[in-house]
């Protein structure tokens, strides 16, 4: 697939920030008792008139008062509603109250009567209420520009991948519905499950072009569990080839490229090397000048030994002899100086242990804190997993580097943090990176 221009890549991520409004799940806020918390069961995103709603919870109020993907609700009560006052205008009323909807669906105002219940426990992962798909549960990525819905990327070897798009269609039409925007093509593939045929229409050149495939829901697909980073790591080295964790007594593979010596000599992401020709790895700076050397890894539950070449190997005591300066990477910003927060970062993929037994799908893992720079000042500690950057999810998609891209040196940001179970929201000044 050919690269994506770069000019091209930021009014995609600038404009889906402009324009993209919060998702959410009607009711899905923490609650210190969600038994008392009334849910209506709807994935939506806020619009002028009210709720856009791009999917409907089975066995919940919603599926009974049959509201429809595409619906928007625009009152409850008789008073209308927006993103900003779902409290307001339904948590008020207790689980077994009645309340009237008012709807507009294809242009025709509706009202419908719902029985409020109270919200399920473990609401993501319930079998008894099932989460609508979305389309980037089918495997197929989209950014949004302007009122163009871009086909960016699909997830690998699932059946979108390999059912014939190309990089930049347009997508114009999903199983009959005419689509814009990224919450209506959410709307449009909402009722599918597993199996089921799609198709799509997209806008190729001049030419629209059908593409038709079969569901295959991503969130079901079992990926092997990652070890962690660890998050004892004192200080790391990156290039473009390989991403290194030094600690005391190891060195942690974090990034690896299948260019890279070390890849071929059989090193793997996440492998942490703990002695080399039987010495700690920390003390064995003076053996890296033979020819090979024979490292000790622990991959998983399993111990392996590695022969590599010394020149090579002398790469892993990098960390222990000088701390490594902050990556420039990380010196972010479209400004005239750069801006830093002053972190390094491993983006978690979703399904990741970390984020087990919570409501959060992504985030970045902090491997390290810079001495010094804003993310120390505002108390970001090792082992933190930022989830959010001024109430923006960090995604795969739009990892931290990228939420971080659009704010100015001085501004007060608030990041959502994930610190042992719990999520914290906190404060940072950013700064121009010198």
């Amino acid at each position: 697939m050919k690269s994506v221009p770069s000019l091209l890549i930021r009014l995609l991520v600038l404009t889906a920030l402009l324009l993209g409004s919060a998702v959410a799940f009607a009711q899905d806020e923490a609650a210190i008792d969600s038994s008392t918390v009334p849910f209506m069961g709807i994935r939506y995103t806020g619009v002028a008139d009210g709720l856009f709603i791009t999917g409907v919870i089975p066995n919940t109020p919603a599926a009974a008062a049959d509201l429809q993907p595409f619906d928007i609700i625009t009152a409850v009560n008789g008073e209308a509603i927006q993103v900003d006052t779902v409290r307001e205008v339904v948590w008020i009323y207790d689980v077994g109250s009645s309340i009237e909807l008012s709807l507009l669906r294809d242009g025709a105002a509706l009202q419908r009567m719902m029985v409020l219940m109270a919200r399920p426990g473990d609401v993501f992962n319930n079998p008894d209420y099932p989460m609508p798909l979305d389309l980037a549960s089918t495997g197929l990525f989209v950014g949004q520009c302007g009122d163009h819905l871009l086909v960016i990327g699909a997830y690998r070897d699932s059946p979108i991948a390999v059912a014939g798009f190309q990089l930049y269609d347009e997508i114009v039409e999903i199983d009959g519905d005419r689509v814009s925007s990224i919450p209506q093509a959410d709307a449009a593939v909402a009722d599918l499950v597993e199996g089921d045929a799609l198709r799509i229409v997209v806008l190729r050149g001049d030419s629209e072009v059908v593409i038709e495939t079969d569901v295959e829901d991503q969130r079901k697909r079992r990926k092997p569990r990652r070890p962690r980073p660890r998050a004892d790591i004192n200080s790391s080295y990156s290039t473009d080839m390989i991403n290194l964790g030094y600690g005391d007594g190891f060195v942690q593979v974090l990034e690896i490229s299948p260019a890279h010596a070390l890849y071929e000599a059989g090193l793997r992401a996440y492998d942490v090397v703990t002695e080399a020709n039987g010495e700690a790895i920390g003390k064995a700076d003076s053996l890296f000048d033979s020819e090979m050397i024979e490292l000790t890894v622990a991959r998983t539950a399993n111990s392996l030994q590695l022969d590599v070449p010394g020149s090579t190997a002398a790469l892993l005591m990098l960390g222990h002899a000088k701390p490594a300066e902050q990556d420039s990477a990380q010196w972010l910003g479209l400004h005239e100086k750069q801006v830093s927060l002053g972190v390094r970062y491993v983006q978690l993929e979703p399904d990741s242990e970390y984020l087990a037994n919570t409501e959060i799908a992504n985030g970045a893992y902090i491997v390290e804190v810079i001495e010094g720079l804003p993310a120390e000042a505002a108390g970001i500690l090792e082992g933190d997993i930022i989830v959010a950057v001024a109430g923006e999810a960090v995604t795969q998609e739009i990892d931290l580097r990228n939420r971080i891209y659009f704010h100015e040196p001085g501004e007060v940001v608030s990041l959502d943090v994930l610190r042992g179970g719990d999520l914290l929201e906190v404060e940072v000044t950013l700064r121009v990176a010198k």
